[in-house]
Parts: structure tokens; C-alpha cells; sequence
């Protein structure tokens, strides 16, 4: 660091920081009030001292201290302590200021920025609101308990709309079977760094607005009706597609998520689709015609069905790898995407009604028998069984929970039950619905649940309490089949078709907390 001859209050470089020149011209004002001879004793004296080298200055004061009476001395306390405040960034380094910084919280922050410009430079500093959405987006903060809802990187998706462009297309993923084109990650890949992206302390404020909205019960409400019941539905926020099945002519609708209309009706299954799921590319549902179908839901065209189970299928969930289905034959079958050959994991005395891959080799699965099964796909073996509902397992949902991998279940015992997946065991019970619970989603901050009683309730799933309850149940009494869970959204649909979109990011300002009893 550089060495200056001046203090730090008479540092010419830091004239801009000094505050005391509004007192400098008070005294001059008091001074030119007394008589001409005071004057220029009292002039005489300041420059005396101004003048005198540092050890004939400390003389100077030890001998006006010891002239000084007890109010005078009273009155040099209360006026020299504000004069001590030294503003350590114009003294300190830029990067030494901004560690210090990092020790605020995001309100202290924001408090800094209107102390002073310089200040404010530093309280801004990209690098401070990069650590603070580290510490708090997608998952809950150690020090305030509480996170901020991942942003779904959003993408413009373009779509071909020359006929024999989307035709050319369709017919090589026919023909290849790429790999590529068939087997993308089921999430978008990171977006290119733009030269005009936003920076974090707005992304940072962007979010809390909707982490508030959440906890606060904010958020509008949109619904859409299908003619007959949904019984599954997966949403795109990126490409603003919904899309829903679960009607008896075995029918899956895409639809346009912000507007709500209709964009296509996808046919081909001659049964009722019972799950669906769907990446950039392609769409596979799973059906109680006994089979699975890949489609390009963009043009509505079946690329391939894929046959092996002797019963309806009941469930699916594919990675980039492979596709795993989960059926009424109590089997659970995992699908190499290019090839289309499977193997069967056999276990369960009963249907199976839910199967989730698990860091790429492990299959969780549920069933009509009241168990779940942990699948190593390395080995073709179980590794676990998880036993202690008293009723079907509709939902085994894998995670992780307070750095402990567990799993997710919803039974028609009216209970969601968390399990340790090292030991088997259950470690928490989540008590609320009046009906058997149907339906789960999760991410890392938040779990959403649908029951038989009409109810969409939200939980913390770290008390174990329910937080709120987005739907109510009536006196017609609609079953909750489906709800999908998103950074701002949650969407639910029921056997009679109403499908209804919660989104906590566009709340209108004049919305108030709306309070629900669970």
C-alpha cells in the first residue's frame, strides 16, 4: 500500500471524503463576529498551531487540556469522536472492501448503496450478488433459513413451420434413430452467455419477489377445461407448452401455456394415456393399451411404439440414456432409447404405479403393495424395499433433504411419508389430507401434493407442516390426478378435466395474502 506524508483527514487525494468543511465555515462565520484584535489573536494562534511540527503540536494540546475546565472538556469529547470515523474504502483496496462487504446480508447491502457513491459501487459489485444467489437460489441458506426458487433458464425455442422442412426432419430421426435427436437431456442445456445479461444483484431481487410471493400465498390463478378427466401433464415453461392426457379415445393435447388455446391432438394410442413426459425433442407416453409411444410433438407425428409390457402402462420417466415404465403386470421395464431392446425388474406382487431413475443407475420404484424399490440397473438387483404404508403407493419421488438422499411417497392412506434411503427407514410423516394423496412434486425448496379430497396443498417439508393450500376441496368432490411444480408455477389437473395454473410470478400489485386454512 501506497505511504502518504498526510493523515488521513488531510490526504489531498481524499478532499471528496472530508466532511467538515460545512463546520470550517460556521467557525470562520463565529469568527468574523468578534472584535478586530480577537481576531487576529485567535487567527494567530490556529495558524501557530497549523504551522508547528507533529511533537510541538501534541505540547500545544497537552497544555490547552490542562487549562481546560471539566465543560470544555466535555464539549471536545462529543466533538472529536465523529471526527475519528474514518471511511475505510477510500483508504483500503477494492478487494479488501468488497470481503467486508460479504459479510452483509442482502437488506444491509441494499442500506450500503445509499450511504455514499462509492459505496454504492461497492454494494453493487457483481461479485457480492453472484455469492448471495449462490447462497440462497435453489436451496435454503444455513444463516436465515430460507431460499429463493431456481430461474428455469428461459430459451427462445424456434420451431420450423415449413411443412417439408419438419417433414425432412421427421423422417431422418425415422430413418438414423440418432442418438442425439432422440435421447436430449429431459433439462434445457445452460444458455450462451450473453455480452447483455442481466446482472445478479437484479436476477437476486427478481427472485425474492418470487420466493415472497410464495411464502405469502400470492400468485393468480388461470384454468383451463379439457371434455374429459386428465389423468397426467408435464409444462414447459421455456417453450410454453402444456401438455395433458388422460381421456378414454387415448388422446394427448398439446397445449400453448400462455395463451391456453389448443395446439395440436396427438392420436395413436387406441387405450387411455396414463403418464407422459417430454424434453426439447421428443414426447413419450405411456398407455393402457399395453404399450409406450415416442412422438414429435411438435408436428404430432408417432416416431415409435415400443412393446413389451403384457398389461397397461402406468408410468415412465427418461434421462438422456434410458426410459423406464412402470406397468399393471408388476413389472418395471428399462428401455435403451436406440435400440429399443429392454430387461424387466421383477419384485412386486402388484401393479406398479411409479418409476423415477436415480442418478443414472438406480430406478426407484412404487407400487399397489404398499412398497417401494430401490433398483440397481448395474446389477438387474433390489437393493432396498421400503415397507410402512397401509395402503397402494401412488408416488416414490427420490431427493435429497438436508444433505441426506431420501425418498418421497404419497399413499391412499392419506399420508406422505419421507424415507431414508441408506437405512430404509422412515424419518418423517406428513399428516393433512382427508383422502388418499395421489400425486407429488418436489424440488429443493418446496413439495406439492394432490389428494383425493380435491386438495393442492404445499408443505415444508423440512417441519413437516403443511404451508398452505392452493385448492380446495368441494362438496362435488374432485380428485387431484396430476400437479407439476416449477420455479413460479404449480400446475394441477382433476378427473373432471379443470386444469389450473398457480403462477407466484405474476401477481398483480394491488394483490394482497390471501390466507387458507390447511
Amino acid at each position: 500500500m501506497t505511504t502518504h506524508p498526510f493523515c488521513y483527514r488531510h490526504r489531498p487525494d481524499l478532499k471528496e471524503v472530508r466532511t467538515e468543511t460545512s463546520s470550517h465555515e460556521n467557525l470562520y462565520k463565529e469568527l468574523a463576529l468578534l472584535p478586530t484584535g480577537d481576531q487576529q489573536s485567535i487567527a494567530k494562534a490556529w495558524n501557530t498551531f497549523s504551522s508547528a511540527p507533529a511533537a510541538q503540536r501534541r505540547l500545544i494540546l497537552q497544555g490547552l487540556l490542562s487549562t481546560c475546565c471539566t465543560s470544555q472538556l466535555s464539549f471536545l469529547a462529543t466533538s472529536i469522536e465523529p471526527l475519528l470515523r474514518i471511511d475505510f474504502t477510500s483508504i483500503l483496496p477494492t478487494e479488501i472492501c468488497i470481503k467486508i462487504f460479504s459479510y452483509l446480508d442482502a437488506q444491509s447491502l441494499c442500506a450500503a448503496c445509499q450511504v455514499s457513491q462509492k459505496w454504492k459501487a461497492i454494494a453493487d459489485d457483481d461479485i457480492l450478488w453472484h455469492r448471495m444467489c449462490q447462497q440462497h437460489i435453489d436451496k435454503k441458506c444455513h444463516k436465515c433459513g430460507w431460499g429463493l426458487p431456481l430461474l428455469q433458464k428461459r430459451r427462445i425455442i424456434r420451431l420450423e413451420n415449413n411443412h417439408e422442412d419438419s417433414q425432412h426432419n421427421t423422417t431422418m430421426i425415422v430413418r438414423k434413430r440418432s442418438h442425439d435427436e432422440l435421447t436430449t437431456p429431459s433439462s434445457p442445456p445452460p444458455t450462451p452467455k450473453r455480452a447483455d445479461r442481466k446482472p445478479w444483484k437484479q436476477v437476486y431481487s427478481e427472485r425474492l419477489v418470487v420466493e415472497r410471493n410464495w411464502r405469502k400465498h400470492r400468485h393468480t390463478t388461470r384454468r383451463l377445461q379439457q371434455p374429459e378427466g386428465v389423468l397426467c401433464l408435464q409444462y414447459c415453461d421455456a417453450q410454453n407448452i402444456l401438455i395433458t392426457a388422460g381421456s378414454l379415445d387415448g388422446t394427448a393435447t398439446v397445449w400453448d401455456l400462455e395463451t391456453g388455446k389448443v395446439l395440436r391432438v396427438l392420436k395413436g394410442h387406441s387405450r387411455s394415456i396414463r403418464a407422459l413426459q417430454f424434453d426439447d425433442t421428443k414426447l413419450v407416453t405411456a398407455s393402457m393399451d399395453h404399450t409406450l409411444k415416442i412422438w414429435n410433438y411438435h408436428t404430432g407425428q408417432c416416431i415409435r411404439t415400443l412393446e413389451g409390457h403384457t398389461d397397461g402402462v402406468v408410468h415412465l420417466h427418461f434421462d438422456s440414456r434410458i426410459l423406464t415404465s412402470g406397468s399393471a403386470d408388476g413389472t418395471v421395464k428399462i428401455w435403451n432409447f436406440e435400440t429399443g431392446q429392454c430387461f424387466a425388474l421383477t419384485g412386486h406382487t402388484d401393479k406398479v404405479t411409479h418409476t423415477q431413475i436415480y442418478q443414472h443407475n438406480k430406478v426407484v420404484s412404487a407400487s399397489v403393495d404398499g412398497t417401494m424399490r430401490l433398483w440397481d440397473l448395474d446389477t438387474r438387483s433390489c437393493l432396498r424395499v421400503f415397507r410402512g404404508h397401509m395402503g397402494p403407493v401412488q408416488v416414490a419421488i427420490p431427493g435429497c433433504l438436508q444433505q441426506q438422499e431420501v425418498i418421497m411417497s404419497a399413499s391412499l392412506d392419506r399420508t406422505i411419508r419421507i424415507w431414508s434411503m441408506e437405512t430404509g427407514k422412515c424419518i418423517r410423516t406428513l399428516l393433512g389430507h382427508t383422502d388418499g394423496v395421489t400425486t407429488l412434486a418436489y424440488d429443493k425448496l418446496r413439495l406439492v401434493s394432490g389428494s383425493l379430497d380435491g386438495t393442492v396443498k404445499l408443505w415444508d417439508v423440512a417441519s413437516g407442516l403443511p404451508m398452505y393450500s392452493l385448492e380446495e376441496g368441494d362438496e362435488t368432490a374432485k380428485s387431484i390426478t396430476s400437479v407439476k411444480l416449477s420455479d413460479a408455477k404449480v400446475v394441477s389437473a382433476s378427473h373432471r378435466g379443470e386444469i389450473a395454473i398457480f403462477d407466484f410470478s405474476k401477481v398483480p400489485p394491488t394483490t394482497s395474502p390471501t390466507t387458507t386454512t390447511v
